[in-house]
């Protein structure tokens, strides 16, 4: 097909393009929040513009019948903050997509190139999804999946921009330089796993551990949180670190002495949540996009944060609680959702 047929095909098909490239985003959001996997930075996405399809069209010589052919056309990048999740992604992916084709880029590199490592996907929708009128026909287009952590990005992006591929590209005087940067780069990823694994082994040893008391952190906080709050009431990302500051500022400092408060408080607590619900004038204020909106569709309103602000200041009574969360530079009226980081 000539270059002003394909064209015109691109045309009539970028919208098509760009209502899966938005739907397959949606999913991938949904099924890494619902499997605990957190992004370093906001999924990347993009649909190759016509100029660079022409260019590569012509560079490479190709000899293409059908747009939707280009396995690249679509493109979406997830960036990972841990490379523990790169094997779960894997699974996730090949679970819910048509796998056309996978490589792990790092098994291209020799000695002698650079540490460029990213999972590449080339899948299709699954024929389930084709039963909603609004994906029906888009199992034509091919999707390019990537998969990397965040300090493979940093490389990823660094050696383009740089354009060090390979050991023998890069002037004499660099090469120390780039490579002790690339080794950084991988030692990132692998310091993380290690931190994330002695915090899986403290965890545990909490967890079985005949110890009934020792000093708050942000992980025996989130256990107790998670154990004796009602579960309809957390948050995905809730603030445990600032809650910690705030609790300690109280003299709040050990585990026996919070479970004291959650034991003592929580139905109160509990009663003024329903109240918060039920509220007739925050009721209008409500639309359903809202997070609020959707927690107060399943009865509830404040997150365990809130639970626990309301609990401390039953406990401790307002003004003082007030006092550490000003000294700790909360709003005082951040005692419901908080807000959610950037995915």
């Amino acid at each position: 097909m000539d270059n002003e047929k394909l064209r015109i095909q691109y045309q009539d098909n970028i919208g098509r393009a760009e209502r899966l490239r938005d739907v397959v985003i949606v999913q991938l959001l949904e099924l890494f929040n619902s499997n605990n996997v957190t992004l370093g930075v906001p999924i990347e996405s993009r649909i190759k513009n016509w100029a660079s399809i022409s260019e590569k069209i012509e560079r490479k010589n190709i000899q293409l019948e059908n747009l939707l052919d280009l396995q690249d056309l679509i493109g979406i990048r997830s960036i990972l903050l841990f490379k523990r999740d790169l094997t779960q992604v894997n699974t996730l992916i090949s679970k819910t997509f048509k796998i056309v084709s996978s490589e792990d880029a790092s098994d291209r590199l020799s000695e002698s190139e650079f540490g460029y490592q990213s999972q590449h996907y080339i899948v299709k929708i699954p024929t389930a999804w084709l039963s909603l009128p609004s994906l029906a026909g888009l199992n034509e287009f091919f999707i390019e999946l990537q998969v990397r952590t965040l300090a493979q990005h940093i490389w990823a992006a660094a050696s383009h921009k740089l354009q060090y591929k390979q050991e023998a590209g890069v002037p004499p005087p660099v090469r120390r330089a780039i490579n002790r940067v690339s080794a950084l780069l991988e030692t990132v990823d692998l310091e993380f796993e290690r931190v994330l694994n002695d915090r899986d082994e403290y965890v545990e040893h909490a967890q079985s551990s005949t110890t009934h008391d020792e000093t708050l952190n942000v992980d025996n906080l989130a256990k107790i949180l998670t154990e004796m709050l009602p579960p309809e009431n957390k948050f995905d990302a809730e603030p445990y670190a600032d809650l910690l500051e705030e609790i300690v500022t109280l003299g709040v400092t050990d585990t026996n002495r919070l479970k004291e408060i959650i034991n003592t408080n929580l139905s109160k607590a509990l009663e003024k949540d329903k109240a918060k619900v039920n509220d007739p004038e925050l009721k209008l204020t409500r639309t359903p996009e809202t997070e609020i909106y959707k927690r107060a569709e399943r009865g509830v309103f404040y997150a365990h944060s809130g639970l626990v602000r309301l609990m401390l200041r039953s406990e401790f009574g307002k003004e003082r609680v007030d006092t550490a969360l000003t000294k700790n530079s909360r709003p005082l009226g951040s005692l419901q959702i908080p807000i959610a980081p950037a995915k």
